[in-house]
């Protein structure tokens, strides 16, 4: 069975086409699945995950780390979180980058949630204005 974690982690882009561009890219590797960015604006996308086996030698934990690599070296806002099957098991970072501030990633009771623009989301809910 292996263990498991809850992962989450947003990356926020200085503007739309850049968002575009990097998702496009990214769609690149066989790995990534477009359906996978949620978009919570125009400029900032969110992956999350339930469940996952987040193992360091997994190609597809290791395109997901390799997306965080990309968005760093643009210089991206972006913020990361896992929370493992184990009590204390929380590994989180981030960076606001040098264009923005990426939407900040709370772990609360072993559940992802994510707080964006003073709001805050349990993961897998619409974020978008237009869909409420």
């Amino acid at each position: 069975m292996g263990y498991r974690s809850d992962v989450a982690y947003a990356i926020a882009f200085p503007n739309k086409d850049k968002r575009i561009r990097f998702m496009a890219t990214a769609a690149l590797d066989p790995e990534i699945e477009l359906k996978d960015f949620k978009l919570i604006d125009d400029t900032t996308v969110l992956f999350s995950y339930e469940q996952v086996k987040w193992y360091d030698g997994y190609d597809w934990v290791k395109a997901h780390v390799q997306l965080l690599e990309d968005a760093k070296a643009q210089s991206c806002g972006w913020q990361f979180l896992r929370v493992g099957e184990e009590a204390g098991d929380v590994e989180q970072d981030g960076d606001d980058g040098d264009c923005c501030e990426a939407p900040e990633l709370i772990e609360i009771s072993q559940s992802l949630y994510i707080s964006y623009e003073g709001e805050t989301y349990p993961i897998g809910e619409s974020l978008t204005q237009e869909d409420n």
